[in-house]
C-alpha cells in the first residue's frame, strides 16, 4: 500500500511539473448536464484555444445536474462550474462557499410548452393539466408567475412528471402544457412537433437567471487572476459563438460527438436571445444586473433560500468593460 501511495505521489508530481513547464494551470469546468446548445461558449473556447492563451488547460467536463455542480465545485473537486443561479443561490445561502462571476443566459429559460398556440395571458393556466417535476426550478417560477399575477396556486391543476417524460405527456395529450427549459423540454417536443409553442415566464414580469459560471469564494480569494483569465475566455468563446453559430456547433460535435446535432443546430439561435437581460442593456455580455438578481433571490425564496444577503453577496462582475 505503502508504494502504491508512493507511485501515485510521484505521478501527480510529475503531472505538475509538466504542467508548470508548459506554463498552464489544469482546470475543470463542471457543465450542469450533458452537452448542449447553451455549453457552446467554452467548448469554442477551448477548442480555438483561448484559455491556453490565458495559461489555462481547461477540460469541460458534463455534469448531473445543477445540484451536483454546486457540490464539486463548492468541495474543490472541480475549479469551475456552470449551474443554475438559482440553486448556486439556494446552496450559497446555506453557506456553500460559491460566488458567481459571469452569466450569459440572463433572460430566463423557462416558460410554458404548448401544442399548436402559446398561452396569450397567464390566467389561461387556471383550469389546464400542468406537467412539471416537483421542485425543479422552471415550478419554482410557475409558483412566483401564478403569485404575480394573483393566480390562487390551488387553482393549478399540477401533475408530477418525470423529467425524461415531460414531451411525451405532451404530445400524447396526457397534459394541456408542460413547465420546462427552452433549450431542452421545449426542443423535444418541437422537434417531433414544429406547431409547438412556449411562452417565457419572462415575459409575464418574472425573470430568473440562467445558468451562469461560478467558482468557490476560496478561488476568486486566493487566485482572482485566474478567474479573471477563465471570464475572458469564456467570454470570448461566446463573442464568437454568435458570429460563427455553426463553429460553435461543430466544436460541441468534436468534444462530444455522440450528441444530436439537429437539436443542437435549433437550440444555439434560441441561447442567443437569452443572452442579455433588459436590465444589463449596455453592458459587455455575461456582465450580470443587480435587479435581475433581486428577482432572482425573491423567487427563490419559496424553494429554500435562506437569510437576507444582499445580491452583491451572490455574485461578482468580472466581464471587462
Amino acid at each position: 500500500m505503502n508504494i502504491l501511495r508512493l507511485v501515485c505521489a510521484m505521478v501527480l508530481a510529475a503531472s505538475a511539473v509538466l504542467a508548470g513547464a508548459q506554463g498552464k494551470t489544469p482546470a475543470t469546468l463542471r457543465l450542469d448536464w450533458v452537452p448542449s446548445a447553451h455549453h457552446v461558449g467554452p467548448l469554442l473556447a477551448a477548442q480555438r484555444g483561448y484559455y491556453a492563451q490565458e495559461g489555462i488547460d481547461l477540460a469541460v467536463q458534463p455534469g448531473r445536474g445543477s445540484g451536483s455542480t454546486v457540490q464539486v465545485v463548492a468541495s474543490g473537486t472541480d475549479l469551475f462550474g456552470f449551474a443554475d443561479s438559482g440553486v448556486m443561490a439556494i446552496a450559497a445561502s446555506k453557506g456553500a462557499p460559491i460566488i458567481m462571476v459571469a452569466n450569459f443566459m440572463q433572460v430566463g429559460p423557462n416558460g410554458a410548452i404548448t401544442l399548436d398556440r402559446p398561452m396569450s395571458s397567464p390566467k389561461e393556466l387556471v383550469g389546464k393539466t400542468i406537467g412539471l417535476v416537483p421542485g425543479e426550478s422552471a415550478h419554482v417560477a410557475l409558483l412566483a408567475v401564478a403569485k404575480k399575477h394573483g393566480i390562487p396556486e390551488s387553482s393549478l391543476r399540477i401533475v408530477s412528471i418525470e423529467a425524461a417524460s415531460k414531451a411525451v405527456a405532451l404530445l400524447t395529450k396526457k397534459v394541456d402544457t408542460i413547465i420546462g427549459f427552452r433549450f431542452g423540454d421545449y426542443l423535444r417536443v418541437y422537434t417531433q412537433d414544429p406547431n409547438s409553442k412556449i411562452t417565457l415566464f419572462s415575459d409575464w414580469g418574472v425573470n430568473v437567471l440562467g445558468n451562469g459560471y461560478f467558482v468557490s469564494t476560496s478561488t476568486l480569494a486566493k487566485n482572482p487572476d485566474l478567474v479573471q483569465r477563465f471570464v475572458r475566455a469564456t467570454s470570448r468563446g461566446w463573442q464568437e459563438a454568435k458570429k460563427d453559430p455553426t463553429g460553435a456547433v461543430d466544436a460541441l460535435m468534436k468534444a462530444f460527438p455522440d450528441t444530436n446535432r439537429r437539436f443542437v443546430e435549433l437550440g444555439v439561435p434560441m441561447v442567443f436571445e437569452h443572452m442579455q437581460s433588459p436590465a444589463a442593456t449596455g453592458k459587455p455580455l455575461g456582465w450580470m444586473a443587480e435587479e435581475d438578481w433581486k428577482t432572482t433571490l425573491e423567487v427563490m425564496k419559496s424553494s429554500g433560500l435562506e437569510g437576507d444577503r444582499p445580491p452583491s453577496a451572490y455574485y461578482r462582475n468580472l466581464v471587462e468593460h
